[in-house]
């Protein structure tokens, strides 16, 4: 799974468009509008200073329509960036690499897969050792360094099950929150994390531009989102449905 569109605010249908890479591209990332090489657009990239004011984003990719290869590490096919004569005659269709990208609006709503880092790996799910008796707290052994504000805890194994709370100090292990978790939590209760919030968020992407990244420090660089939905409960299929923030559109 990488990024995909989820429908629209306004009820409007996708909008595709057909267009020249200007780097090397692969289905299922996010692309910006490239404005120093030949083509139009360009694979995402991380956040700069936060909230990014670099990068205009364009779309998602959704088909590789020159010469397609799949790539095993992206788990899509791959669209090369050619820049020869030699190049675009060996092209199948003839001419400049060319990928379908679904344009993304103010209104678009984008699902995104919440990886560790990269696409298939994982977020680290924890059985905690210290728990509470008024649900304000819990110990996990060390994981990935949550955000203050910014990350959510899920509980998917305990009297909390089903039941997502916003990280108000973020740790390495102990976790602290405003709103209790409704039941006490008990030592061996587990709990997975993700850097990445309802509401009005900060988010980053992973190495291959095809998710969010759920560990990101989100320290000084980052993306502004409004996500719609969290969902943490199974190994390998979290994901979160966002808007991206107008200031990095068009």
């Amino acid at each position: 799974m990488a990024f995909s569109w989820a429908g629209d605010l306004s009820g409007a249908n996708p909008v595709v468009r057909r267009v020249q890479v200007a780097a090397d591209c692969y289905q299922g990332q996010l692309l910006i509008w490239d404005l120093n090489a030949g083509g139009l657009v360009e694979p995402i990239t991380v956040g700069g200073a936060g909230p990014d004011a670099t990068s205009q984003v364009a779309g998602i990719c959704s088909a590789v329509v020159t010469s397609p290869s799949y790539d095993s590490t992206y788990r899509g096919d791959k669209a090369t960036y050619d820049v020869t004569q030699a190049a675009l005659e060996a092209n199948d269709p003839v001419g400049p690499t060319t990928v379908d990208m679904i344009l993304v609006t103010p209104t678009t709503l984008i699902k995104a897969p919440i990886v560790r880092t990269t696409i298939g790996t994982s977020l680290l799910r924890q059985a905690c050792t210290t728990g509470s008796n008024d649900g304000l707290t819990f110990i996990v052994p060390t994981i990935d360094t949550s955000v203050s504000d910014f990350s959510t805890a899920y509980c998917y194994d305990g009297a909390n099950r089903g039941q997502y709370r916003k990280v108000t100090t973020g740790a390495v292990a102990t976790q602290t929150f405003v709103i209790p978790f409704t039941y006490d939590i008990a030592v061996g209760d587990k709990f997975v994390v993700a850097n990445v919030r309802e509401g009005y968020a900060h988010i980053d992407f992973d190495s291959q531009f095809q998710g969010i990244n759920g560990i990101d420090s989100l320290s000084s660089s980052w993306w502004a989102a409004y996500v719609h939905e969290i969902n943490l409960e199974e190994a390998g299929k979290e994901y979160a449905v966002f808007q991206l923030s107008t200031r990095h559109l068009l």
